[in-house]
Parts: C-alpha cells; sequence; structure tokens
C-alpha cells in the first residue's frame, strides 16, 4: 500500500513540472527581454516569469515551449489542456508616450491569426481569471484570432506594468509567437446582420447607377 502511494505521488510531480526547458527570444519590434526564468512549475503561484522594456510594439518567439499542467489555484478553473504555463509578464514602457491599453496576441504561423483548431490559446475554456497591477479589465477573443487586450487604466512613460495570464499549447506547436501592442485600436467585426444590410446598401447603389447611365 505505502509502495502504490509512493508512485501515486511521483506521477502526479512528473505531470505538473515543465516536460522540457524553454526558450525565449526578440522576433522583432522594439522589445528587450531583461531577463526571465521559465524554471519553475508555471503555477498559478509559481509562474514563468518575464520582464522586458519596450519603446515600440514587438513580438517575442518562443521555441520547445511545451510546459507541464495549467494548474491553477483558483477553485472555479475548469479544463484541462495537455500543456502550459502561467506568466507573470512585466513591461517598462520606454515609447514616450502613455498607455492605456496593452495587447498581446497569439500566433502560431507570424503573421496569421491563431484559430480554433492550432491548440494555441489564452487557456481557452478553463476558467481563469487573469490580471494586471495598472489594467483593471481585459478582453478575451478566441474567435476570429486569439488575444487579450488589457484596458481602464494607464501607464505613463518610464512605469512598468506586470500582466498575469496562461498561455496553452495542446499542439505543442514549436516555434509560436507573442505579438504585443500598446494602444492598439481593433476595427470591430460586423456582426452578420450587419454584413448583410452592408451588401443590400451596395447592391442598391450599383443598380441606382445603372439606371442613370440607362
Amino acid at each position: 500500500m505505502k509502495k502504490l502511494s509512493y508512485l501515486s505521488l511521483l506521477a502526479v510531480l512528473l505531470f505538473a513540472v515543465p516536460t522540457f526547458a524553454s526558450t525565449l527570444s526578440v522576433e522583432s519590434g522594439g522589445i528587450t527581454v531583461s531577463s526571465y526564468d521559465f524554471s519553475s512549475y508555471g503555477t498559478s503561484t509559481a509562474p514563468w516569469i518575464i520582464n522586458e522594456d519596450m519603446t515600440s510594439s514587438g513580438t517575442l518567439k518562443f521555441e520547445s515551449a511545451a510546459g507541464g499542467y495549467v494548474l491553477p489555484t483558483n477553485p472555479s478553473g475548469t479544463g484541462t489542456h495537455s500543456s502550459g504555463a502561467w506568466f507573470r509578464k512585466t513591461v517598462t514602457n520606454n515609447t514616450g508616450s502613455a498607455w492605456t491599453s496593452f495587447e498581446l496576441e497569439l500566433q502560431v504561423i507570424l503573421g496569421t491569426p491563431s484559430l480554433n483548431g492550432d491548440g494555441l490559446s489564452f487557456a481557452d475554456g478553463a476558467g481563469l481569471i487573469f490580471s494586471s497591477d495598472q489594467f483593471s479589465s481585459y478582453t478575451r477573443i478566441d474567435t476570429v484570432r486569439d488575444y487579450l487586450n488589457f484596458s481602464n487604466g494607464s501607464v505613463d512613460v518610464g512605469e512598468s506594468v506586470t500582466f498575469n495570464f496562461a498561455i496553452t499549447d495542446n499542439s505543442y506547436n514549436n516555434p509560436f509567437y507573442l505579438l504585443q501592442t500598446p494602444n492598439k485600436v481593433d476595427a470591430p467585426v460586423p456582426e452578420p446582420a450587419t454584413i448583410i444590410l452592408l451588401g443590400a446598401g451596395l447592391g442598391g447603389l450599383a443598380l441606382l447607377r445603372r439606371k442613370m447611365s440607362a
């Protein structure tokens, strides 16, 4: 019985530990990574740490980034992802302008939005609550692309902001990318009814032009 209990405990520990080392680099833009530490378990209480300065928007590249299970301390967390980790990212604003929002976007293929079928997400469906020390709210979108947009706050030039969030990668994509954009204004995605009305309006305009030229 004691041997069985020991083996069960060992199995739990093995699944909780990140499966292999990860590397982080700057793919493009005005990001300088001052330090990062991916040696912890990647849980909400022992997250992976990234510290950086930003002079402009930029992109980070993660390679061999599959971790262990995401283990939230939030008891309301549901859903299971085969691989992932919690992150604590601290960014210093050296862009020359105050930030009133900050967006993080995941992509498997750089320049192509991440869709639901690629396995990469901000822990979609797990019910996890993310946070920031400078922004009081955030929007999470996982349909047309995978992004978090933190807002309702401000980060002045020279100040730092910390974000707490989780990334999961069920397909072990290698590499994948994290795009970072302060003060991004997204064009709203038209609702289906809006698209239909827009099409009808364009069709009517074309018909009117034909009548006028007849």
